[in-house]
């Protein structure tokens, strides 16, 4: 059984970096155990979607072409017989795949299950079929596109979704509209929340830094500031994200842009003329090497150094070992946040509902088909954080208040990878 639908399709990346088009194709919907059809109303963009189809062909499992997208949020059309957390027509946030049964997901660390490459970057084959196409012999041949990214592939209007991925929102979303506003929480905004709560435990005796301001950076900054931690600084190269920063709890910021073109930029100085001592945790959001290693060499003894940002493939941070264990400074990997994301995501939405977390100063929406303009902001960094909308129009305010609730269905170019 299949049904037609609209995604965003990813082959294999040229010399230039990805390459996406919007193409017509067939969600296949046959459900196996645990598996429900979503029709999705948003999906956020996040640079790990980038990051991925930017893989060449085979490398950390990844086939093409395939369907990204793991921000979605939508409603259930259809549920197989053993689903119990949802039923049909039940708005969802999606989130990432785990299998929950590996020592990990017992320990309620499912962000570092054993399988979680294969879960959600390798995905299935032959989840999208595209339209009838040419064959050699000049017969009509369907295309297998892989699908299941991240459990989801919410770059399509119709997909099926693993039930370890759902997030039921129907006892805490108060308007339908916010549900496209909440997209980002089941990736972005729970990895910056986890980082500060989960990871780093920060409290209020510390002075935190923040690299770089994306979605996860910005939730970041939100996260500290919803801890106490006495000191929030938050550093970016565009001046516009630092003002947000500001308005959402960071208490300094540092622009890495010097104000004057012959000046270079100096790191331990700006950092240390804010805490002499150097900050107690610093979040890298960037993956940049020369901000990597800078912010582990000017964190304070048993400061922490939290990695989230993608750095590039094959990069070591060179670790000075005697140097090391004195400082007594640990480096540590985050992943979504180490979040369970039914918890995190239904305290997000609590904070966001209490004025404490507005994540709609971050958001830009954009209509699916206008993709390309979503991509293009982010990369100049105009968009802070982009939402993919399946709806026609975008809101001409920009804002979801405006936005038609979703009715039921009857139904149960080349892009230049850049940092977000």
């Amino acid at each position: 059984m299949s049904i037609q639908t609209t995604a965003i399709v990813a082959r294999s990346p040229g010399p230039n970096g990805p390459k996406w088009a919007l193409e017509e194709v067939e969600a296949v919907s046959s459900l196996g155990a645990g598996e429900v059809l979503v029709e999705m109303v948003a999906t956020g963009v996040c640079h790990t979607d980038l990051v991925l189809s930017g893989v060449p062909e085979g490398m950390m499992g990844i086939h093409y072409p395939k369907v990204m997208g793991h921000e979605g949020a939508g409603y259930i059309r259809a549920i197989s017989p053993i689903t119990k957390s949802v039923s049909i027509g039940d708005p969802v946030l999606l989130s990432f795949q785990s299998c929950g049964a590996c020592t990990q997901c017992r320990r309620q660390h499912p962000a570092h299950c054993a399988h979680f490459n294969q879960l959600n970057c390798t995905g299935k084959e032959g989840r999208f079929l595209s339209q009838a196409t040419t064959a050699a012999a000049g017969q009509s041949a369907k295309e297998g596109i892989w699908g299941s990214f991240f459990g989801q592939s919410s770059y399509a209007k119709f997909s099926v979704v693993h039930e370890s991925c759902l997030v039921n929102v129907k006892d805490v979303l108060r308007n339908p509209s916010d549900l496209a506003t909440f997209a980002p929480m089941g990736c972005s905004f729970q990895t910056g929340v986890g980082a500060v709560r989960n990871v780093a435990a920060a409290g209020e005796d510390d002075v935190l830094l923040v690299m770089g301001l994306g979605g996860v950076g910005m939730a970041s900054v939100m996260a500290g500031k919803v801890n106490n931690c006495k000191t929030i600084i938050a550093l970016d190269k565009q001046e516009a994200r630092l003002q947000v920063a500001r308005s959402l709890g960071a208490t300094h910021t540092i622009n890495t842009v010097p104000a004057e073109a012959d000046s270079v930029f100096d790191f331990e100085q700006a950092v240390r003329a804010i805490c002499p001592d150097g900050p107690s945790i610093v979040i890298d959001t960037t993956g940049v090497p020369k901000l990597v290693e800078a912010g582990l060499e000017t964190a304070c003894a048993r400061g922490k150094l939290i990695m989230i940002g993608a750095t590039p493939f094959g990069y070591t941070l060179d670790i000075k070992g005697l140097e090391h264990i004195f400082s007594g400074k640990s480096v540590i990997g985050c992943v979504e946040g180490d979040c369970v994301p039914k918890e995190a995501i239904t305290e997000m939405i609590k904070w966001y509902y209490e004025g404490r977390f507005p994540i709609d100063k971050l958001t830009t929406y954009i209509p699916l088909k206008e993709y390309q303009k979503a991509l293009a902001g982010l990369a100049a960094g105009e968009i802070i954080k982009a939402v993919l909308l399946w709806e026609e129009e975008s809101p001409a305010d920009n804002s979801l208040s405006k936005s038609s609730e979703t009715k039921c269905a009857e139904h149960s170019g080349d892009l230049s990878a850049s940092r977000i």
